[in-house]
């Protein structure tokens, strides 16, 4: 499924977006040379996904780390790499695996 987008919205942010890099750099071209989207994903709660795959456990995953998960890298690498090895991460903390949005969940 193809993420909906407002083409309207689209349309008038690019044009204060243009007449603002008219007005404040006149040197510049200031139509942009490529536009693109920024789509990310996020789970329900806003938090990462650090776990087993439910049914293949041979399957360890981490998701949802869009906006704030890139200063996390380091600590993620290193409960990913603990479940890998069959370990259990000592930072790992529930709030965190996939088993939250079961449907007995609250969210």
């Amino acid at each position: 499924m193809r993420d909906n987008t407002d083409s309207k919205a689209e349309a008038k942010n690019l044009k204060m977006l243009t007449e603002f890099v008219a007005s404040t750099f006149p040197y510049l071209v200031p139509e942009p040379a490529i536009k693109e989207r920024c789509m990310y994903t996020v789970t329900p709660d806003n938090q990462f996904i650090v776990d087993h795959h439910p049914i293949h456990r041979n399957i360890v995953f981490g998701a949802g780390f869009s906006g704030h998960g890139f200063k996390m890298a380091p600590v993620i690498g290193n409960m990913l790499a603990e479940l890998v090895q069959g370990g259990k991460p000592e930072l790992l903390v529930d709030e965190l695996r996939a088993s939250r949005f079961d449907k007995k969940s609250k969210l």
